[in-house]
């Protein structure tokens, strides 16, 4: 059974994508069976990654055609398979629980090492779900306030979305769900919740104590320019073991670097076209440390 890489962050332009695409091809370098899945269902673009002007088939043709998924796995110009999104179908973005169910059942019986989603930038209960159910979950941030911010708020919701989906088998603890899908801060932390849930039953307090804490998502800090952006991990992870309860895997940076633009502009991956740079050097990594820790 494939081993499920989830890939996220709280908000686009920080460059996920361009570390999706550049994993996929570092693990395949590495002689893994990898298989690349652009799950941006509602705006996919990581075809440009591997060099391919535009996808032709994918998760479309697999969810509302029936096609069989190992009929829309294409092997992209960059050497790694690669199933593509759906960025400008009606309704995409919002497939149902069924359809969900559908496309991580077919893909983790896929017969591959690793297979990394690329998910879409945003909270959406679809995105939160292939995050959560993730053998090894990824967030890429960079140093801008903005990205620490909706790095934050993206953890916060998998994380209250984990205890939610587990509490929703006892209907003693709709009260607490209902805050939990509350735009109000009825609980501030993840510890609040827990000490709520133990006033109705401190064994299932005590589970999600224990799931809280298993959860360690790994974290990928993008387009570092100086040094001293590196103590952004530092900050981070303390305020969100500190709210969240959650401990973060420190996976590694990447460098700012022009040629990776340039690259996506010329449907060329950056990891093929600049072997022995910097970037890829930390690229292969982060990967080895995935591998280790996650």
């Amino acid at each position: 059974m494939s081993k499920l890489i989830s890939i996220a962050s709280g908000k686009g332009g920080v460059g996920k994508s361009f570390c999706s695409s550049s994993l996929a091809l570092s693990l395949s370098a590495a002689g893994y069976r990898t298989l690349l899945v652009d799950a941006d269902l509602g705006g996919a673009n990581l075809h440009n990654f591997v060099g391919l002007k535009v996808p032709g088939i994918g998760l479309y043709n697999f969810i509302r055609e029936r096609s069989e998924l190992k009929d829309v796995i294409v092997k992209s110009p960059a050497g790694v398979d690669f199933i593509g999104g759906s960025g400008d179908v009606l309704g995409m973005a919002h497939i149902t629980k069924f359809e969900k169910i559908k496309i991580l059942t077919n893909i983790q019986e896929l017969d591959y090492d690793y297979t990394i989603l690329d998910l879409g930038a945003g909270t959406s209960f679809n995105m939160v779900d292939l995050f959560n159910v993730a053998d090894i979950k990824i967030v890429v941030m960079s140093g801008e306030p903005t990205s620490i911010e909706n790095a934050y708020g993206f953890l916060k919701v998998a994380i209250y979305r984990h205890i939610e989906r587990f509490l929703s088998k006892r209907w003693d603890f709709e009260d607490i769900n209902k805050k939990l899908r509350s735009k109000s801060m009825n609980f501030p932390n993840v510890e609040s919740i827990i000490e709520a849930t133990a006033q109705i039953d401190k064994d299932i307090a005590a589970t999600i104590t224990t799931f809280v804490a298993a959860f360690k998502p790994g974290m990928i800090l993008n387009q570092v320019k100086f040094k001293r952006e590196l103590n952004v991990f530092y900050g981070f992870e303390s305020v969100v073991k500190k709210y969240l309860s959650i401990d973060i895997e420190k996976l590694g940076f990447l460098p700012y670097d022009e040629k990776v633009s340039e690259c996506i502009k010329l449907l060329k991956p950056y990891y093929l076209r600049f072997p022995d740079s910097e970037t890829v050097g930390c690229i292969d990594d982060i990967r080895d440390q995935m591998i280790a820790k996650l």
